[in-house]
């Protein structure tokens, strides 16, 4: 997941300075409320569960815009007889993706030693879940994933003139913000933070934001948020093909060198002459056009999300067929691949709301291009930059191939409307406050690779990094992983 989608999907993309008000001073929080009521509520697998809500500024500068909910569950520790020894705050990646009710039982469950002293908070990030989910009728189907990329930009640039001005009131800065809303609305003080693949670039800017609050921080599967490097281009390649070889080494099944051979050729003829896959969905047929980037996609989703040793050597062995000439089993590939995330987009924005994921991507991200320009001046700018990118830091893709991948699509946002408030929620250099911080990162991981997640570790004066071992994306889901983690939160400070 994305990072987009990235927890989900396997969970993106990274700024054109402005003047977004997002990135300046953070609000004050909402601590003079009353404090919020909490209720027993239905949240799966997790009986004990109490949910709120807080109304929020949809736009903390500009409080004639309204406000829009933040609603959240609390998970009370299962000793009463004691005091609580803390709050661990969690985000599961995205972004748009629900956490209360999607994936609030798996960290109940995962953190299940340290919960007897400590509370679980889960709250649903703005736009999605529980928090006043947003949709938009361009992105209302999966369908639109199916078509070429120019047909892709074109819906999520639709979406955006959809939501209208309200599109700009969803960046990170504003979500870490609502956060601490939360917080002092619970009146707690110091939380643990815990966050996965986009929850690691949200959990670093409630860091930068309030650090007052933060007692610990739990990065897996990061990027950063201080910069304007790219995690999904050279760095996730580089990631993809040293996974290749692990994998291959350690299962003995294979040569990464052979592998990559046999994917050079296919991106090779793929290149040049594309072919089309059917792939059937909801009822309907869907021609699907397989080139370059629709492999690239699918080779890297495979290796992007925990890892998954069955359908590694699936893909080995699809690339050695295909050298052969029979792109059958490739094809069933890509339709498993396109089945499954048509299913994941499918589900609403109650679990994942597309248009908060392209919301938050296209403020927050960097782009090739300035939303000021017009559509020409826009299409030229990208179509320079990624003219500037040098072959072999893509092989055995090409450039223009790996960056305009599925979700990694660096062109996305390219007929997003103009926002003069877009920016990252951290200023590019900024140096990150002082907190205790540990980066887990995956040795299999092509998502965020583990140069990526040692570049989120460098925001922090004194982050400790751990690469797991056999993990592939946000290596929290593995026993090792899960064990650092809570290891690391039960420290006495």
């Amino acid at each position: 997941m994305s990072r987009r989608v990235a927890a989900v999907l396997g969970a993106v993309v990274l700024v054109v300075a402005g003047c977004g008000e997002d990135a300046v001073s953070p609000a004050a929080p909402v601590s003079s409320a009353a404090p919020v009521e909490l209720s027993p509520c239905e949240v799966p697998e997790i009986p004990t569960a109490r949910c709120g809500s807080i109304a929020v500024p949809l736009g903390r500068a500009h409080p004639d815009v309204g406000t829009t909910e933040v609603g959240f569950a609390l998970v009370p520790r299962t000793d009463q007889s004691r005091p609580s020894l803390g709050t661990v705050v969690i985000n599961p990646g995205g972004p748009g993706t629900a956490t209360v009710d999607l994936v609030g039982h798996r960290y109940a469950e995962g953190l299940k030693p340290i919960l007897d002293r400590r509370d679980l908070l889960l709250v649903d990030t703005r736009g999605v879940g529980r928090s006043d989910p947003l949709s938009c009728p361009a992105l209302s189907t999966p369908d639109f994933f199916f078509g070429p990329v120019d047909a892709q930009r074109a819906a999520i640039g639709e979406c955006g003139k959809q939501l209208g001005d309200k599109a700009r009131y969803y960046g990170t800065a504003a979500v870490a913000d609502d956060f601490d809303d939360v917080r002092a609305s619970l009146g707690l003080d110091r939380v643990d933070l815990l966050g996965d693949s986009y929850g690691t670039y949200l959990m670093a800017t409630y860091a930068a934001r309030h650090p007052e609050h933060v007692r610990s921080v739990v990065l897996s599967g990061a990027y950063p948020v201080n910069t304007d490097n790219n995690p999904s281009g050279p760095f996730a390649l580089a990631a993809l093909k040293r996974a290749v070889g692990l994998v291959c080494e350690r299962s003995g099944s294979c040569s990464g060198a052979a592998v990559l051979d046999d994917l050079g050729a296919l991106a090779a003829a793929l290149r040049t002459a594309p072919v089309t896959v059917d792939v059937t969905h909801g009822g309907k047929s869907h021609p699907v056009l397989l080139d370059e980037a629709r492999l690239a996609g699918v080779v890297g989703k495979i290796h992007s999300g925990p890892a998954d040793p069955a359908k590694q050597q699936e893909l080995v062995e699809a690339l050695a067929v295909a050298r052969t000439g029979d792109l059958g089993p490739v094809r069933a590939l890509v339709t498993a691949h396109l089945v499954e995330i048509a299913d994941i987009f499918a589900l609403g924005p109650g679990a994942l709301s597309v248009a908060q994921l392209w919301a938050t991507s296209c403020h927050d991200y960097p782009r090739d291009f300035a939303y000021s320009d017009g559509a020409e001046d826009r299409k030229r700018d990208l179509a320079e930059s990624l003219g500037r990118q040098g072959s072999q830091d893509f092989a055995p893709f090409s450039a223009t191939a790996w960056l305009t991948r599925d979700l990694y699509d660096v062109g996305a946002c390219l007929e997003w409307p103009d926002d003069p408030t877009a920016t990252a929620p951290v200023a590019k250099g900024t140096k990150l406050p002082d907190v205790p911080v540990l980066v887990l990162s995956g040795d299999l991981d092509a998502n965020t690779s583990t140069a990526s997640s040692k570049e989120a570790a460098g925001q922090f004066p004194h982050a400790e990094f751990a690469e797991v071992r056999d993990a592939g994306h946000t290596p929290t889901s593995t026993p090792d992983g899960a064990k650092l983690v809570m290891e690391f939160i039960t420290r006495d400070r």
